[in-house]
């Protein structure tokens, strides 16, 4: 699945932050497993809809997927804390891949959150940062995401892109290779960290503390010319064969000659993704396959646990049997016992044993 880099989330932010505004909140759906749509009303556009499909994307859209018919228990509990609230902020924290909007209902305060990272996540939360709601519940050592627990922004420990100055970049330089370097120490995003270097006409392999002052330069132009795209977005879907593989706020440099469309909004660019995209369908065809397997190794459990019930009424009739004359079991095993005649045996038993000396095997019939 191709997931939301936190450049795109501040690309839509910034975009949501002029649409929603003011916005008031009218219906909230969930619509499947980590997707979400909120129904709003602006007075300048009239209805829109916004879709969360957490860590995929955010943004307004056009496809309206029929909603459940009859709602989650978490679509309900969001609906009584979400409905006639208004939009008062959208932003994103930082450069992570949190987007929240600031909410007032009845001079209430709350704040709605949107995790893009790791399971990706949806909370809701009171003015003082106590949870409301959260879609998943989740615990680590540094955060606690469940109700009544304090809300914390999560910490990436990485330096802010925008943040950077030259003296900054030599700062961050260390031993390792050059996009290794910067994926690790700056919040940007793999992608778009090569397309800095790219930008930049340096090897992404040079290793970072070895950068000479002009190339030092050259990268901090890299970086300025992927703040200037984001400053004014050109969103860009790319092609192959026809269909969508891949989105950026900006024409890439990495995809210069291949086919392209422009389009006015991230969120038309990734409507017309995620819409055209053929990994939904692939993805439904795997876990087809899973579950056909899973279904094929379920019955051959339940044969498993069938041929086991026969065999242990089978053992129980035995044993029932051999307690029933257990006098005459023990006094049999009590002739056998050590001996290593076996034609004694067969002397002192006579008929009523059958007998395989070559397995040392002796049957009785009870």
């Amino acid at each position: 699945m191709r997931e939301m880099s936190n450049l795109e989330l501040q690309c839509v932010v910034r975009e949501l932050a002029k649409e929603l505004v003011g916005a008031r909140m009218q219906k909230f759906y969930e619509l499947g497993d980590g997707e979400f749509r909120l129904e709003l009303h602006t007075k300048v556009r009239g209805r829109l809809d916004l879709v969360v499909e957490l860590k995929k994307r955010i943004g307004l859209t056009r496809f309206i997927k029929p909603a459940p018919k009859e709602p989650t228990q978490f679509a309900m509990q969001m609906r009584k804390w979400l409905e006639g609230a208004v939009i008062r902020k959208v932003e994103q924290y930082g450069m992570d891949r949190v987007a929240y909007f600031d909410l007032e209902r009845g001079g209430e305060k709350m704040r709605l959150l949107f995790e893009m990272f790791s399971d990706g996540n949806l909370i809701l939360a009171h003015e003082d940062d106590k949870i409301i709601a959260a879609y998943r519940h989740e615990e680590w050592k540094d955060r606690v995401i469940r109700p009544r627990s304090t809300y914390i922004f999560p910490s990436t420990g990485k330096v802010n892109p925008f943040d950077l100055s030259e003296a900054k970049l030599r700062d961050v330089m260390n031993e390792k290779k050059l996009a290794a370097c910067l994926a690790q120490r700056v919040n940007l995003g793999s992608q778009y960290i090569e397309e800095v270097i790219r930008r930049a006409k340096l090897r992404p392999e040079k290793q970072a503390d070895t950068l000479t002052n002009k190339e030092l330069w050259e990268l901090m132009n890299g970086f300025v010319e992927v703040f200037w795209g984001i400053n004014r977005p050109e969103p860009q879907v790319y092609y192959k064969d026809g269909k969508p593989f891949d989105y950026a706020p900006f024409p890439l440099v990495r995809y210069e000659g291949i086919e392209s469309r422009g389009f006015a909004t991230m969120s038309e660019a990734l409507d017309e993704f995620c819409a055209s995209a053929p990994p939904a369908q692939a993805a439904e065809t795997e876990l087809e396959k899973k579950r056909k397997k899973l279904e094929f190794a379920l019955g051959g459990q339940r044969e498993a646990v069938k041929q086991l019930r026969v065999r242990a009424e089978e053992a129980k009739l035995a044993g029932d049997k051999i307690y029933e004359r257990y006098q005459e079991v023990e006094a049999l095993l009590e002739l056998v016992r050590g001996r290593k005649d076996w034609s004694g045996i067969e002397r002192e038993l006579g008929g009523k044993v059958k007998m395989d000396r070559a397995k040392g095997k002796l049957e009785v019939e009870l």
